[in-house]
């Protein structure tokens, strides 16, 4: 075997744990019954809470998903605010108290101890939402009522690839399809 490969952990078998978990199985019910998701996560896991809620919102059509975007918004409360605090300030100024018992909040962290992500999870608790949480290693300091899938890995890398690849099984539990690239051509082609 080549050397210079990077270490995936053996993702698929990883993937196919994650999907058979009873963890995993109360996401996908947690997603399919919220109308409002919000992601959070930091580092990588920030560009896959990006890159899965363009998705998801694109490909799920009666669900709206939102990640934390606005490089001014991060900059100017990080700048007034506790770094600990930045997702709350976002999910407060975002997150509609009336649409709570239609909310998700999924939070992601490599090391399952982010701060801010986990106390976000508290708040949006506290405030009616539904919460979630993937890890690359169990918290091991959520609270009971924040339902975990850890996904057991050693690098980052392969914590950040299996979120995405989560996210999109997760668009198909819903009953909606990922559009293969003939398919979409087919379909611009037709319009």
């Amino acid at each position: 075997m080549d050397n210079h490969l990077i270490d995936f952990e053996n993702i698929e078998q990883k993937l196919k744990e994650a999907f058979s978990s009873s963890e995993y199985k109360s996401l996908a019910r947690k997603v399919n019954k919220a109308k409002r998701i919000f992601l959070i996560g930091n580092g990588g896991l920030h560009f896959v809470a990006c890159h899965a809620a363009t998705d998801m919102t694109r490909l799920i059509p009666d669900k709206s998903v939102y990640s934390f975007d606005s490089v001014g918004f991060i900059t100017s409360n990080a700048n007034d605010h506790p770094y600990d605090k930045l997702f709350i300030r976002w999910l407060d100024t975002i997150a509609r108290p009336e649409d709570a018992d239609e909310s998700l909040v999924i939070g992601m962290s490599c090391s399952g101890k982010s701060k801010n992500v986990l106390d976000a999870l508290v708040w949006a608790q506290e405030n009616g939402m539904d919460t979630f949480m993937i890890s690359g290693k169990s918290a091991g300091v959520l609270p009971e009522s924040v339902h975990e899938l850890a996904v057991n890995c050693q690098y980052f890398h392969t914590v950040e690839v299996m979120s995405l690849m989560l996210f999109y099984d997760l668009v198909h539990r819903t009953g909606n399809r990922c559009p293969s690239i003939d398919q979409e051509i087919r379909r611009k082609f037709d319009e």
